[in-house]
């Protein structure tokens, strides 16, 4: 088996760079002299605008969250931190009312001061149907937001401005992580006027203002963004004076780009890390998201429906051999559901399991002794995995086919529950168990991912977190709650903690990602070593 995938190993990771087969063209705008400091940063066009109210990507966060904020952000530490309010919220007694104090003297590009009408305007615009918001889950438990979402109201009742610095949000319920929602992108504060003026074109051209340390001077929403220092920001100076987004549609002409100096940095997937490890070694930098890779389940299908099928499933692969042949070493074999790096997650438990023997017993105690077949609809991306999944399970007696799909096809097939079993990565935008946990396999969620796990002793684990306001007790909670997926049930099959890597020229300094989303905050340039290299 190791030898298999070794070969496709190889296969994956081989990659035949040709050039001129449809590269960009090179941005003009390049750091000509010493005294300009520009980065030229190549990503995927996620080709949903820069409204992250509208927007789920993090590709389109990466370019938002320097020209908006939110109330609070996560650093690259992972860390929350205020941004335009003084401190921490305060918060009742009953979990349910935060009071908030603005910074003063928060401008927006546009001239205008922020101000609590202008944070009340963004979370009902957010709300407000016709928007068509993607993440309103995050923030429903305001008062009031299931209102406006059902058309019945055009006002948040649970937001009070006490002035124009200060200002109240009451919720229906405790709700701890409502802070740390707060500090994802979705929150992003938008001034009044000016996303009134553009209407449904907010969020595309340069109709996108915000207070945050650059500002849109260019953007043709298909090939490039540059954005330019905001010199009026009130978080200080930054490095950077510009800042150009090009965008690439596929991984190989992104980084023929990044070989011919047309980017000053990229992310680079696993499939080509190996490639990249050999020429350009010390210019790659790794980190781990708040993520797990697991195989997800259909608790209704055929044979997933018994537990011992969906353990034998889990002792029959070998979570190390496949991180450290299919993925090049790029990720952490997992030892449970819950992220390695998020509060709950219990650090005494070893990789999961590998032992083919026991799964054919199971199988065979279960009625199965002859085999079964089961049949797995996977997107392109995760087809490499599968078919070294393919090979685990053929050695156990379970036949997998794989069919390997569009990401349009797999979602509508995923969401319906017309899956077996497929391939993810849940990521996590913040370390917290109610983001990994709850959203995916929650009882009332778990029937819209198509997962369908019904396990009232983990749903009462999730709601005790969501309202307690100790944060070890919560840790304990999502310690049980993953024993009682991963242990108890097989809910799930977790794989590995992926890792994620970028490549960066040597000029390029103090760039560092904390999760999922690139920032360019504290990203500076050697104007003058740059120059010596273009």
């Amino acid at each position: 088996m190791k030898n298999v995938l070794k070969k496709l190993a190889v296969f994956v990771t081989s990659v035949s760079l040709l050039a001129g087969c449809g590269g960009q063209q090179a941005s003009t705008n390049t750091a000509e002299t010493s005294e300009k400091k520009v980065l030229r940063f190549g990503q995927a066009n996620a080709g949903t605008g820069l409204d992250m109210q509208v927007s789920t990507s993090s590709g389109a966060a990466s370019i938002a969250d320097e020209v908006t904020e939110s109330l609070l952000r996560f650093n690259d530490e992972n860390e929350e931190e205020p941004v335009l309010i003084e401190d921490f919220p305060t918060v009742s007694e009953d979990g349910t009312v935060y009071s908030f104090t603005l910074k003063k003297g928060v401008y927006f590009t546009d001239g205008t001061e922020l101000h609590s009408s202008d944070v009340k305007f963004t979370f009902e615009r957010m709300f407000t149907p016709s928007t068509g918001a993607k993440s309103t889950a995050y923030f429903s438990m305001i008062k009031g937001a299931k209102d406006m979402l059902a058309g019945t109201a055009t006002e948040l009742s649970g937001f009070e401005i006490v002035d124009d610095y200060n200002f109240n949000i009451t919720l229906d319920y405790a709700f701890a992580p409502f802070v740390k929602n707060l500090g994802t992108s979705y929150a992003n504060i938008f001034p009044e006027n000016a996303t009134k003026e553009a209407g449904t074109a907010w969020g595309t051209g340069t109709n996108l203002i915000g207070t945050g340390p650059y500002k849109i001077e260019s953007n043709d929403d298909t090939t490039e963004v540059v954005l330019v220092k905001n010199d009026n920001y009130h978080g200080g100076d930054v490095n950077l004076d510009e800042l150009h987004i090009l965008y690439y549609d596929d991984a190989q002409t992104k980084l023929i780009a990044y070989e011919n100096g047309d980017i000053d940095l990229a992310d680079l997937p696993a499939s080509l890390l190996a490639q990249y490890q050999e020429s350009n070694g010390d210019e790659i930098k790794s980190y781990y998201p708040l993520g797990t890779a697991f195989i997800s389940l259909n608790l209704k299908s055929e044979y997933i429906s018994d537990v011992n099928v969906r353990k034998a499933i889990s002792l029959a692969i070998n979570r190390k051999e496949l991180v450290d042949t299919i993925l090049n070493g790029a990720g952490i074999p997992a030892t449970s559901f819950l992220n390695n790096q998020i509060p709950g997650y219990d650090d005494s438990r070893d990789v999961l399991e590998y032992n083919p023997e026991e799964a054919k017993k199971l199988l065979a105690d279960a009625g199965y002794g002859d085999g079964i077949s089961i049949t797995a609809e996977v997107r392109q991306g995760d087809q490499s995995v599968f078919n070294a999944l393919q090979g685990y399970l053929a050695e156990v007696g379970i036949q997998l086919t794989i069919n390997a799909v569009d990401n349009a096809t797999w979602n509508a097939d995923r969401t319906s529950g017309n899956l077996a079993l497929t391939g993810i990565t849940w990521n996590a935008l913040y370390p917290d168990g109610d983001f990994q946990m709850y959203n995916y396999f929650y009882s009332s969620n778990s029937v819209n991912t198509g997962v369908f796990y019904d396990n009232a002793a983990y749903d009462s684990a999730l709601d005790q977190a969501r309202a307690s306001t100790d944060e070890q007790e919560r840790a304990d909670l999502y310690k049980e709650a993953d024993k009682i997926l991963t242990f108890d049930d097989y809910a799930c099959i977790p794989l590995y903690y992926p890792q994620s890597q970028f490549i960066a020229k040597p000029y390029v300094k103090n760039f560092t990602v904390g999760n999922l989303i690139y920032h360019f905050w504290n990203v500076d340039v050697d104007a003058a070593e740059a120059a010596g290299q273009q």
